[in-house]
């Protein structure tokens, strides 16, 4: 097992992010860049790397596919905030509202083939790892697509949800995860088991995020909070409580049109009094405690995986 921490292999990826793309036309090469340089988590780059390690590999090896993973991500950010009109991305401007959308587009555009160029300077099972990466893509449309059909449809049950949070936020933590096995190995097992368990992470993790986007706030979050509400965006908790206390959430969500902040207050409410935010946490960590269970029964829970865990189960933004 290689002794590295979190915040070494966060600050070699950043470096790395900002030797993507330095040579081209102006308005590709400062866009792109600024999106690059932004202050994400970089969960997924670094599960790329647990999973190589925990194959046995050397952690090196599983750079070109760690970089393409997080390039894909935020190119998916830049082109799902034009759709949202989100205003902020890890703290600052969105592209779409510090250029333009026209600049937005094409700069996603141009990240999704560096992301390709980048996936090919993996020299082991290339043409699986471009596979895998490429249904990956298609899913996170997909599901993004889904999420967008959700704002007009008054009828979302929680296993739709679920289905579309798989596709959206699950495919891409899992395909992170088997990626990184897919550089270092051919056992099928390993991969099967690496992205079941970023599957089940990426469940986790975007169910806690609709939790964080109630109790926290955009300067500890990092990004716009409100358009959920003012777009009528389904999340995890908004549809448990509709469940049982549909004509509350209602009224909540009508306030939360003219006045975001006493809509979440409400809606905080109603969570706590009807003990649905205590479900929602038990549900969080039965879901790591799934994930981590399938790694140990493959030999491939190291301590780097259960600190990645906590990370994520602990996580505040």
């Amino acid at each position: 097992m290689t002794n590295f921490h979190f915040d070494d292999l966060r600050n070699q990826i950043n470096e790395e992010l900002l030797q993507i793309y330095n040579s081209g036309p102006k308005s590709l090469v400062e866009p792109i860049n600024y999106v690059l340089a932004g202050k994400g988590k970089r969960f997924r780059p670094v599960l790329t790397f647990l999973s190589a390690d925990a194959c046995k590999g050397n952690v090196k090896d599983s750079f070109p596919v760690a970089l393409a993973v997080e390039i894909l991500h935020n190119f998916t950010l830049v082109h799902d905030d034009i759709m949202d009109d989100d205003s902020t991305r890890h703290g600052k401007l969105t592209v779409h509202q510090k250029w333009d959308h026209g600049v937005a587009i094409l700069t996603g555009d141009a990240m999704l083939s560096l992301a390709l160029l980048t996936l090919q300077k993996c020299s082991r099972n290339n043409q699986k790892i471009l596979k895998v990466f490429t249904d990956g893509l298609l899913a996170v449309c997909e599901g993004q697509a889904i999420d967008k059909e959700f704002e007009s449809n008054k009828n979302v049950s929680v296993d739709e949800y679920l289905n579309m949070i798989d596709l959206k936020t699950g495919y891409l933590i899992g395909m992170a995860a088997e990626l990184g096995a897919l550089s270092i190995t051919e056992n099928e097992s390993y991969c099967e088991a690496l992205r079941e368990y970023g599957y089940l992470i990426g469940r986790a993790f975007q169910i806690q995020d609709d939790l964080l986007e109630l109790y926290s706030d955009t300067k500890k979050m990092g990004k716009s909070l409100d358009s959920d509400y003012l777009l009528g965006k389904k999340t995890y908790p908004l549809l448990k409580i509709k469940e049982q206390n549909s004509n509350e959430l209602e009224s909540a969500l009508k306030i939360a049109g003219d006045n975001v902040n006493l809509g979440k207050e409400l809606i905080r409410g109603i969570l706590e009094s009807t003990g649905i935010k205590k479900e929602i946490q038990k549900l969080i960590s039965d879901m790591i405690k799934k994930a981590n269970n399938l790694l140990i029964e493959n030999g491939l829970f190291t301590s780097h995986f259960k600190d990645f865990s906590l990370i994520i189960q602990n996580r505040e933004k």
